[in-house]
């Protein structure tokens, strides 16, 4: 039997348990943590992991990114509908109408990716430079297009507003804030602001937190948390999603940072999830006041249908609360 460690196996989640017993040991093992008003259910570690192993959670970046640049927009430094032309120097007048929530709802005709999000010895400004010379793929707020490019501008304008590089707006505004000391970038003046940060469970669970009412402390507030869950896709069409191969989840869409896997019917989101290429999947369930992260390091596609039935065992194990 794979060794585990962790607490107490609770009764309900007999079966969440053995499913990851049998299915992460190809990956070396693994970390599953789930939290219900702020209070750890389940935990356990899998294989040769550890609670406090951080990995490289690659899109699930995303949402810790989307914090920082939220808490500016909260303060004011930043607004959601201010164009990146107002901050961005020479920005290209094809591209002049990208706003800040283009770019966070990946809706800005960017292309996904630019040659620079590979290059960690160039600096950010330079790699914002390099994407406002390349061509559209849509025109501004017409499609979804899944991917780092835009991200890389918008972290650009956080810096340009506010005076500070993004590593210190890291610091300041999530991590010191948050109690965070495994997550990050690592050093480089270019970091990957929409996939290059690493993070462990027991971390990824506090920034999930923040995506539910009464996180303390709050770096959000109710509208923009509401923001965050909404489809900020506007209806467009899906040019590139990170889901466009996963077998009945091809038209799901998404907020800030995050995709809404389940949604009720008068569109409230029930369950969003952000994951990475790696197959690191955080998730909200906002029905149960639940978060939940499986840490694993493989092949997204194949880690899929292992994180679908985690959660669904989960949603089994944890009744949605009496109103």
């Amino acid at each position: 039997m794979v060794p585990v460690v962790g607490v107490a196996t609770p009764e309900a989640f007999g079966e969440v348990d053995a499913l990851l017993l049998r299915t992460l040991p190809p990956w070396g093992g693994g970390v599953l943590r789930v939290e219900r008003d702020g209070a750890v259910i389940f935990e356990r570690a899998y294989g040769g992991y550890t609670v406090s192993d951080a990995v490289p959670i690659a899109s699930a970046t995303k949402l810790l990114s989307v914090l920082v640049l939220l808490s500016l927009v909260r303060d004011g430094t930043l607004s959601l509908d201010q164009p990146a032309a107002s901050l961005v120097p020479d920005w290209p007048k094809d591209k002049a109408a990208i706003t800040l929530r283009m770019l966070l709802a990946q809706t800005s005709g960017l292309p996904a990716r630019s040659p620079c999000l590979e290059t960690r010895t160039m600096t950010l400004p330079a790699c914002v430079q390099e994407i406002a010379k390349t061509p559209l793929r849509a025109p501004p707020g017409t499609a979804f297009i899944d991917g780092g490019a835009g991200f890389q501008v918008a972290g650009r304008m956080a810096e340009l507003a506010s005076g500070k590089p993004w590593a210190l707006l890291m610091q300041t505004r999530l991590m010191d804030p948050l109690g965070l000391s495994s997550t990050g970038f690592g050093r480089t003046d270019n970091p990957r602001i929409a996939g290059g940060a690493q993070a462990n469970a027991v971390e990824y669970a506090r920034v999930l937190r923040q995506l539910l009412p009464g996180a303390t402390p709050d770096l959000l507030g109710q509208a923009l948390r509401q923001a965050v869950l909404a489809d900020e896709t506007g209806g467009v069409p899906l040019m590139q999603s990170a889901y466009a191969l996963a077998p009945g989840r091809e038209g799901i869409r998404a907020g800030f940072g995050v995709y809404r896997d389940r949604v009720a019917s008068d569109g409230r989101a029930l369950e969003v999830v952000a994951q990475g290429v790696f197959g690191f999947t955080g998730w909200v369930d906002t029905e149960r006041h639940l978060v939940g992260v499986l840490v694993v390091r493989g092949k997204v596609s194949e880690v899929w249908p292992v994180e679908q039935r985690v959660r669904e065992l989960v949603r089994q194990a944890v009744p949605v609360p009496a109103r």
